[in-house]
């Protein structure tokens, strides 16, 4: 069995961020063969990259299923689903299945991974939740079903390309660092003196709090300082018929050693240039 280093930012069997952000979730589901569980309904898109189908299992019950294909992982060292390390949560109802795709991002920082939520009153949930995921990891392995989205759904877009080296020492107050993914729509840059940004993609609605909203061009955006880091936050698109409705970015620069610069002023300036490159639609 393929050991796998859980400490290293290694992504695991080539499940790269690339490849995980062209699958499709809902059709991901649908090739496991739900019908062998029982009757499916319609999918319901939900977070970026996860989908729902809350059917009915052969006797009429409520079968729900949540597949995300971006979860922090947790303790993944015990089990392997498709031979990757794998956690299952089999305390009651609904059950969680992750799948680690990606080992850590640093000290304080989890495995990336997928993750499963069946939700059924009939029997074990694990047991076919543990089935799904095993199906879902196969069928990305072999031949996943490429996601047919507009060209603006954050959902399908590398947050390290959305600055350029330029950019990125701008932000970093003149220092210079490579892209790190940290997960399918997370992406950080740290510079020798620990000054660190961080572009994000959601499909939460953006907070209304903080200093005066910045405009970064048509687009108004909360700018949230705290201590040695500021965040700024905005409204990208609006995604109809799913159950978060919303796709939201948000730009972090954090100073943790105080070098003298002003992240507030650093983090908009950096977000106009992201909210530039993104597009609409």
């Amino acid at each position: 069995m393929a050991q796998y280093d859980l400490k290293s930012t290694a992504f695991f069997d080539g499940f790269t961020p690339a490849k995980l952000r062209a699958a499709d979730p809902c059709a991901l589901l649908h090739a496991t063969d739900l019908a062998k569980y029982g009757a499916p309904a319609s999918d319901t898109p939900g977070e970026l990259g996860s989908c729902s189908n809350f059917m009915k299992d052969h006797g009429g019950k409520p079968f729900n299923i949540t597949l995300y294909l971006q979860s922090e992982a947790f303790d993944v060292s015990q089990h392997r689903i498709g031979g990757l390390p794998a956690s299952i949560s089999a305390d009651g109802n609904p059950c969680f299945v992750q799948v680690a795709y990606q080992g850590s991002q640093g000290l304080l920082s989890e495995p990336q991974a997928m993750q499963l939520q069946l939700d059924t009153k009939a029997g074990d949930p694990c047991s076919p939740a543990v089935q799904i995921m095993t199906d879902v990891v196969e069928k990305l392995r072999a031949n996943p079903p490429i996601a047919n989205r507009s060209p603006a759904e954050l959902a399908g877009i590398d947050p390290c390309t959305m600055l350029d080296p330029v950019a990125v020492r701008d932000a970093l107050g003149g220092a210079t660092a490579d892209p790190t993914p940290r997960g399918l729509h997370d992406c950080g840059w740290t510079a020798a003196n620990d000054v660190n940004v961080d572009v994000k993609f959601s499909s939460m609605e953006p907070r209304a709090e903080g200093l005066p909203p910045a405009d970064l061009g048509g687009v108004m955006a909360s700018v949230i300082p705290s201590s040695g880091f500021c965040t700024v936050e905005w409204e990208h698109r609006r995604r109809p018929g799913s159950i978060n409705g919303i796709e939201t970015v948000q730009l972090t620069v954090n100073n943790p050693n105080n070098v003298p610069m002003d992240p507030c002023a650093n983090a908009v300036n950096a977000a106009r240039g992201v909210k530039a490159k993104l597009p609409r639609g």
